[in-house]
């Protein structure tokens, strides 16, 4: 008998976990905030965040891996940062409807 998986959800591209970490980042370890934020933030490969956490390229790897997943735990728990994409796509559709009034010479 073959055993269906349930496919893993996507993973979230570039800016979603950049979001992610801006928005949950403060719950992560100092440890962990770091290899994000070099990782994230100043684009980072793997290598190199080995070499600057003095540990093996898996280490490093894992270590990003683990907080990203618990980021991406949060978001699913608490939603934040879905509601700051839902809030701004409600401001940029209020600034489209202020710029077209604005735009009719009134």
């Amino acid at each position: 008998m073959t055993r269906f998986r349930t496919p893993a959800p996507a993973a979230p591209d570039h800016a979603a976990r950049q979001r992610l970490f801006d928005v949950y980042g403060g719950v992560l370890t100092d440890h962990q905030r770091e290899a994000c934020r070099l990782h994230l933030d100043e684009d980072w490969s793997i290598t190199e965040l080995a070499e600057h956490l003095s540990c093996t390229r898996s280490g490093a790897h894992d270590l990003v891996r683990r907080a990203l997943a618990q980021l991406e735990n949060l978001e699913v728990r608490l939603g934040l940062a879905a509601e700051l994409d839902r809030r701004d796509r409600v401001e940029a559709g209020l600034r489209e409807q202020v710029h077209a009034l604005g735009g009719r010479g009134t």
